[in-house]
C-alpha cells in the first residue's frame, strides 16, 4: 500500500496512521503543495542569494566579457598616473576614464631586454594572458599593449578588491578551496618558466579566487622548471599535452619569439616525463588530480 494517498475530500492522507490514532494525520493536499512550495523557494532563494554574493565578491569580472575589458585598457583616457610603491619591476597605477567597466589598470613599461640579471619585458605580461585564455584557465587579468606617454607597455586590468597573500600573512592558502587553484599555479609557472612566483603577485579576491599578477620575468629559454610538484590538475593537464608550436606560435606570437616558444614546448615535455615517473611511482589516481 502506498505510504500516501488522496482522500474523497481532497485531503493528503498520511496511511502510517493506524485506527488507535483516530482518523490519521491529514493535511489539505493544496496546503500541503503550498508549504513544500515554499519551502523549495525559500531554498532556491537562499541558494541565489549566496551564489549571487559569490558573484559580486569575486573580482574575476573579466570572465565572460574580455573583449569589453581589453577595449577599454587600450581606449580608456589615463589621467593619472602614480607608483604604487611595490614590485620590484616598478609598476604603475593609472586612473581612468571613465571608470567603467574599471578604474585603473596596472602600467609596466618594460623593454624587453636584461635588467639586474633577470629578464624582463612588457611583452611577457601579455603572453602571460594570452596563453591563459588558450588554456582556459583564467587567473591571469588582461593585458594589452598600449602607448602613453611616448611609451610602449603593457597595460594591465587593475583587480579590487583583492588581498595579495604577502598582505595575508606569507603563507599560500592551503585547504579544499585552494589546492585546485595552486595546483594549476605551479603547473603554468613551469610551462612559462617564471621564476618570480611570490607571495606579493599571488591575489586572493572575496570569493577566494586565486589570480595571478606579475609575469614580466617569465618566458626565458631555460630549460629548467622552476617549481618541484607531485601531482597535476587532470583538466589543465589534457590542455598542457594539446599544445603544439603551432598553436602556441598563432596564440603568442605577437609576443614571443620561436626561441620562446620552444622553450615552452620544451618545459612542457619534461613536465610529461616527470609525470610519467611520478604515475609509475605512485599510480595515475594519485599523481592526476581530478
Amino acid at each position: 500500500m502506498p505510504r500516501h494517498a488522496i482522500g474523497t475530500d481532497g485531503r493528503w492522507i498520511d496511511r502510517r496512521m493506524t485506527p488507535r490514532h483516530g482518523i490519521g494525520h491529514r493535511i489539505p493536499l493544496a496546503r500541503h503543495l503550498l508549504l513544500s512550495l515554499g519551502l523549495v523557494s525559500a531554498v532556491a532563494a537562499a541558494a541565489f542569494a549566496q551564489a549571487s554574493a559569490a558573484a559580486s565578491a569575486s573580482a574575476k569580472t573579466w570572465i565572460g566579457d574580455a573583449a569589453r575589458m581589453e577595449a577599454h585598457l587600450r581606449t580608456a583616457e589615463i589621467v593619472s598616473l602614480a607608483d604604487i610603491g611595490t614590485g620590484v619591476t616598478l609598476p604603475r597605477r593609472g586612473r581612468l576614464k571613465p571608470a567603467e567597466p574599471f578604474e585603473s589598470l596596472a602600467w609596466k613599461a618594460l623593454p624587453p631586454g636584461f635588467r639586474r640579471g633577470h629578464w624582463e619585458s612588457y611583452k611577457s605580461e601579455i603572453a602571460a594572458y594570452e596563453l591563459d585564455k588558450l588554456l582556459g584557465m583564467n587567473m591571469v587579468p588582461p593585458a594589452v599593449e598600449r602607448r602613453f606617454d611616448g611609451e610602449l607597455g603593457a597595460a594591465i586590468m587593475w583587480l579590487e578588491p583583492t588581498t595579495s597573500v604577502k598582505q595575508r600573512g606569507g603563507k599560500v592558502p592551503t585547504g579544499p578551496a585552494f589546492a585546485k587553484p595552486i595546483r594549476m599555479m605551479q603547473m603554468f609557472d613551469n610551462l612559462i618558466g617564471n621564476v618570480d612566483r611570490n607571495a606579493g603577485n599571488i591575489l586572493i579576491d572575496q570569493a577566494n579566487n586565486v589570480i595571478l599578477i606579475d609575469h614580466s620575468r617569465a618566458f626565458t629559454t631555460t630549460a629548467d622548471l622552476p617549481w618541484k610538484f607531485e601531482r597535476v590538475d587532470a583538466a589543465l593537464w589534457n590542455e598542457f599535452q594539446a599544445l603544439t608550436s603551432e598553436r602556441l606560435t598563432a596564440a603568442l606570437g605577437q609576443w614571443l619569439d620561436a626561441d620562446a616558444i620552444r622553450s615552452i614546448i620544451g618545459r612542457r615535455d619534461r613536465m610529461v616525463a616527470r609525470v610519467d615517473k611520478l604515475v609509475s611511482q605512485k599510480g595515475v589516481a594519485a599523481t592526476i588530480i581530478r
